[in-house]
């Protein structure tokens, strides 16, 4: 059972949904993503608004931070991508041509690349200095749905609703494997932290893994009884977890494809599954508006964070605070979260919050909370809520 301990919680005043959040890679920075097209940039040492970018006119559907730190790239439903000063806010080059909404935005990961994948059924990559455009990726006949480099930076591997994974030379952006056996359009994609593998989850309940250098098709993991809508590797690379319609996370032997544990718990269908950077937990968020925290190696369920309206849109690890994650969601919240391991017991507690009219956890204790009032101590006193005020 966990233990949730409630800090001092300023008021975040974003008045849109929250779709995308990413730490800066040192961890001093957070960037919100907003259905307005707007981004919110905070110190995530005071959780300060340090400003508030505008330029996209629509959502803005994924947000990340150059490997330097330095740029961040953000893509939206109105089909461009934006560059910004990571440290000023100011504007950089806008990168358009593209017909259709921005489904993906990544960086490779040298930092002089970015890579968009669109409904336009095509990527594009850019010079992330110049903002020019290097090659369009024609090829697949349907939307991108997932775009990714590979950890060496040489290939590109995007899924698209038109059942197919292909490879591409991010040099040159010349088309490389197609990799074909999906009976059904592919959501997610992911290379291995080796290079040396590519994962690939579709909505016909499979996830397959194949040989990034030969294409060969290594296994075929079957076990989901609905669409699987995220893939992820541990940082280990050693397992593969998967998210699926169907209310449950798996997990997979990422050398073998042979299921490992079947982790259940949810309600309603799975959107997205986070290791954490040490690969001992895995957050996973549902349309049953919740987000699950989950130990690695047993399989238990440490924490449930419920009341998250509008499902969890994006969930972040932070790479510089062990066990801080944040999320964002449907109901104009982000909601940051510390993970403490004590023996054999586990502290969730709650750092950094928008204003709530109220704040449901299950399977958890109530401790050390601050700043509280006589009657809403007197609450949580007979609630059960243990420790001190």
């Amino acid at each position: 059972m966990a233990g949730v301990q409630f800090g001092e919680l300023p008021y975040l005043d974003e008045q849109s949904i929250v779709e995308s959040c990413a730490y800066s890679p040192d961890g001093a920075t957070f960037a919100v993503g907003l259905g307005n097209g707007k981004i919110s940039f905070y110190n995530t040492s005071t959780w300060e608004k340090i400003r508030v970018l505008n330029g996209h006119n629509d959502a803005v559907t994924s947000i990340v931070c150059s490997p330097n730190g330095q740029q961040i790239a953000s893509g939206s439903w109105d089909r461009a991508v934006r560059l910004w000063d990571a440290k000023t806010g100011a504007p950089g080059a806008i990168l358009s041509g593209h017909t259709g909404g921005i489904m993906s935005v990544v960086f490779s990961p040298s930092g002089q690349q970015i890579a968009s994948g669109s409904e336009d059924k095509t990527v594009r990559l850019w010079d992330a200095q110049t903002g020019a455009l290097d090659a369009i990726l024609c090829g697949h006949t349907d939307g991108i749905t997932s775009a990714v480099f590979s950890p060496n930076g040489q290939q590109i591997v995007s899924g698209s609703h038109d059942r197919t994974v292909r490879l591409w030379d991010a040099q040159t952006g010349a088309p490389g494997a197609i990799l074909s056996g999906h009976t059904s359009c592919v959501l997610s994609v992911a290379f291995s932290p080796s290079g040396q593998q590519i994962a690939s989850g579709s909505d016909d309940e499979t996830v397959r893994l194949w040989h990034a250098q030969t294409s060969a098709l290594i296994s075929v993991l079957r076990g989901h009884f609905s669409c699987v809508t995220s893939v992820v590797f541990s940082p280990s690379g050693q397992q593969i977890a998967s998210g699926s319609w169907d209310n449950t996370v798996r997990i997979w032997n990422a050398q073998t494809g042979v299921p490992a544990a079947i982790i259940s718990g949810h309600t309603w269908a799975v959107t997205n599954v986070v290791f954490s950077p040490g690969g001992q937990q895995i957050a996973s968020g549902s349309w049953d508006e919740t987000v699950r925290l989950w130990d690695m190696n047993s399989g238990q369920c440490l924490a449930v964070i419920e009341d998250v309206h509008g499902s969890a849109k994006s969930i972040a690890w932070s790479p510089s605070l062990d066990g801080n994650f944040a999320i964002g969601s449907g109901d104009m919240s982000v909601r940051l979260w510390q993970v403490e391991l004590k023996g054999n017991s586990t502290f969730i507690r709650l750092l950094w919050s928008s204003r709530h009219g109220q704040l449901a956890m299950s399977e958890t204790n109530i401790q050390n909370t601050h700043g509280l009032g006589r009657i809403n101590m007197k609450l949580l006193e007979q609630r059960g809520a243990v420790g001190s005020r």
